[in-house]
């Protein structure tokens, strides 16, 4: 297996000079100018050769995007072991975990992968098939396949404003509106910690170079794991909501940038946060469930006015108070409230099916994103002051406290400005 790996990484990096010589950027034309010459002097699976390729390919391309921004890079080359092989190139039984690596013709290697539940859930789901597989030293990566289902009709919409510590939206739809809160679990908290171990940890072992970037290194995959588990925890109940209320999922394109006004502090805090990450996890998520994903430009949403749209020039602080109408709300539920908006106005389609009355929402309570998940979609259990008898019609029986909850939302939609 060893020298399976360094022919790998010798078949890439060769891959990759040839391609530096004559300015080669598709699969194709390295295959003519290469294929020959690379399988003529290693005696390896043939098809190991084109899967090198794509992985060459793969970073010249890297490079070429850091000259663009104007980053200084050398002549390219692969230094860690590795080995790509696409899912024909492969055997693996899902059943056992048994893996079968070709080596050379009518030789293989065998290995014995430790299959968890958590990997045996998606073995046993036919739905998921092969993908590619990457093998590191003491680790084996398949990637694993599956057709994204139809997107679901929607019925509602969420608009998600992303801010360091919470996920503030609105949830629109037939039913009413209300505005809710996902927590993110500490993760501004749990960077800082890191962030001061990581400090730590440079000063006191400042000399000694190896032993001081393997400790920062750890340090880092610890905080990573905890940060991304966070995430995964609110990304999974945002998704589960938007999937049982069939709503379609409004996101904000953010695009970071340092500036010089701000503090070093917040620059970094800032940069490091996780907002890429969230994304990503609620997208993929949205996608095995059949949910759709906007995005729209989050420019102006904390200080706009949902009602009149008249725009804030000075700082707001955590209450938005509009200086034209006197509406008020909390800033981040503002920003959800006019990202939502912004993709009713640009979906004629979602617009039909999804009203929206700020004023309903005036002197709405902000409700945890487990509450709202609990109570089927809308949170409120506050008494009605309606005897259930007079809820209920006379044709069928209803829930009760449905019903409570519906008449509370006609309550809020009726109610004047």
């Amino acid at each position: 297996m060893d020298w399976l790996l360094r022919e790998f990484r010798l078949l890439v990096n060769k891959s990759i000079r040839i391609a530096t010589r004559h300015d080669i950027r598709s699969r194709f034309r390295l295959a003519r100018e290469a294929y020959a010459d690379l399988s003529r002097d290693h005696a390896v699976y043939k098809q190991y050769i084109p899967s090198s390729f794509e992985v060459a390919l793969g970073v010249l391309k890297a490079r070429r995007r850091s000259l663009n921004h104007g980053r200084r890079s050398g002549a390219p080359y692969v230094q860690k072991l590795m080995l790509k092989a696409e899912n024909q190139s492969y055997r693996l039984d899902r059943k056992t975990g048994c893996l079968q690596i070709p080596v050379r013709p009518r030789e293989y290697i065998t290995l014995r992968l430790t299959l968890s539940p958590w990997h045996k859930k998606f073995f046993d789901d036919e739905r998921w098939k092969l993908g590619s597989l990457t093998i590191v030293p003491h680790k084996a990566i398949v990637i694993l396949r599956r057709h994204e289902p139809h997107p679901v009709e929607t019925r509602a919409a969420i608009g998600l404003d992303t801010n360091e510590e919470t996920l503030d939206g609105v949830l629109a739809g037939a039913e009413g509106a209300l505005l809710f809160t996902a927590q993110l679990g500490e993760i501004r908290r749990i960077q800082a910690t890191h962030f001061l171990r990581r400090r730590k940890l440079a000063r006191k072992k400042a000399n000694d170079r190896r032993l001081t970037q393997r400790l920062l290194a750890r340090e880092g995959h610890r905080e990573r794991n905890r940060v991304r588990q966070k995430l995964h925890l609110a990304s999974k109940q945002l998704v589960s909501l938007a999937a049982r209320r069939k709503a379609v999922i409004v996101l904000e394109a953010l695009k970071f940038t340092r500036t010089k006004d701000m503090p070093k502090t917040l620059n970094r805090r800032l940069s490091i946060w996780p907002w890429r990450e969230i994304h990503r996890q609620i997208e993929y998520k949205a996608a095995l469930q059949g949910v759709p994903v906007m995005k729209v430009n989050p420019g102006w949403t904390s200080k706009t006015c949902p009602v009149c749209g008249a725009r804030r020039r000075d700082r707001v602080g955590e209450d938005f108070v509009c200086l034209k109408c006197d509406w008020e709300m909390d800033r981040q539920h503002n920003a959800g409230l006019n990202i939502l908006k912004t993709a009713l106005a640009s979906n004629e389609a979602l617009a039909r099916a999804v009203l929206v009355q700020p004023d309903a929402l005036r002197d709405d309570v902000v409700i945890p994103l487990c509450d709202v998940l609990q109570a089927g979609g809308f949170a409120k259990d506050e008494p009605s002051g309606v005897e259930p008898d007079e809820l209920a019609p006379t044709n069928q029986p209803r829930d009760i406290r449905q019903s409570q909850i519906e008449v509370l939302l006609c309550n809020a939609l009726s109610r004047p400005p």
